[in-house]
């Protein structure tokens, strides 16, 4: 994504086809913030829907809220609240997820960079609030590349090269348990990790060596294959019945596996991916709409019509809904929201 942020209301009941524009980054904004002038590299909700956590080149993580202004009430737009630096390239970053208790003072993000520890920070200061540490086998401090909470916050996810860690929240430091993935998953980065939110026991994780492995009670159960490159992005179905999966340059589909019948597809869809950085998707909370990025600058939606699954063993192509577009540049960061 170019370094001017936006945010688009989209308008559900024309079928995802028609976008409105509520606010974006100003122009002065843009020139006074030099540091701001990197390249975006991903935003996510926090579950609340009150505010936008953005990454960018520069290591740094930024928060906005949207506000209204005070002259023209019609008109909104992106106040940044906070911003924190962290000491290297950042690979993952993640909002906790019960924001939504009436505490106005705490907001909490994790982060992971390069060559440092995991970092709970709190949104609202930018007071870092624990860490937790990963060694490697000569007892140094070594990074994770990928991040995700339990659905109650009450436990980390860990993702680096062969291994899975998982802390408890309340309790920073060194003490974790630790599932060798090395074995199973052609030693490589875990580079993706989601929840189901259904059986709250299942989690999925994705490595850059294209395996998806599914895991239940902290066991392997599965191991799905057939990405062309390394998994970027998972993502469950509301239902929990499905998972989504994204690769990196090489492979422009999004996949859907049935988790009904493990290992089998039901569909996919082509979007443009011509980069190694990750672009991102996200699914309706309905689980109608399948939304996109792409390096075309355009955001891409599909409707998720259960008709067209598998038919007589051959995986199914979904119809593109709509391609609008909405940047110059890469689109990597797509998220939507409850309102």
């Amino acid at each position: 994504m170019d370094t001017q942020e936006k945010i688009m209301e989209i308008n559900k009941p024309i079928y995802f086809k028609d976008l409105q524009l509520i606010c974006s980054c100003s122009d002065d904004f843009l020139v006074n913030d030099k540091e701001f002038q990197q390249c975006l590299k991903g935003c996510k909700w926090s579950t609340d829907g009150q505010s936008i956590l953005t990454n960018s080149e520069d290591r740094r993580l930024r928060i906005f809220n949207i506000e209204t202004d005070e002259i023209d009430q019609c008109k909104k737009h992106l106040h940044r609240i906070n911003e924190i630096k962290e000491g290297g390239t950042i690979y993952d970053y993640v909002w906790y997820p019960n924001t939504m208790q009436n505490n106005d003072n705490l907001k909490l993000i994790l982060s992971t960079s390069s060559r440092s520890p995991v970092h709970l920070w709190n949104a609202v200061d930018g007071q870092l609030e624990a860490t937790y540490r990963v060694y490697d086998h000569v007892d140094e401090v070594a990074h994770v590349n990928s991040l995700c909470f339990n659905w109650s916050g009450e436990e980390i996810y860990c993702g680096s090269y062969g291994k899975l860690n998982i802390f408890r929240t309340d309790r920073p430091g060194r003490e974790f348990i630790e599932i060798p993935t090395k074995a199973d998953l052609h030693r490589s980065i875990i580079s993706t990790i989601a929840m189901n939110p259904v059986d709250r026991s299942i989690f999925a994780v994705g490595t850059y060596s294209k395996d998806i492995g599914i895991y239940g009670g902290n066991q392997l159960m599965y191991i799905l294959r057939g990405h062309k490159s390394g998994i970027t992005q998972l993502q469950f179905s509301p239902d929990g019945l499905k998972l989504y999966s994204g690769s990196r340059k090489g492979d422009n589909d999004i996949v859907c596996w049935d988790l009904r019948n493990v290992g089998q597809t039901l569909y996919s869809a082509e979007r443009t991916v011509t980069t190694n950085q990750r672009i991102c998707f996200d699914i309706s909370s309905d689980g109608q709409y399948l939304v996109s990025g792409n390096c075309t600058g355009e955001i891409s939606t599909w409707k998720l019509d259960h008709n067209i699954e598998k038919s007589d063993g051959v995986e199914s192509v979904l119809p593109l809904n709509s391609k609008i577009s909405v940047h110059n540049d890469c689109v990597n960061g797509v998220r939507l929201v409850i309102t």
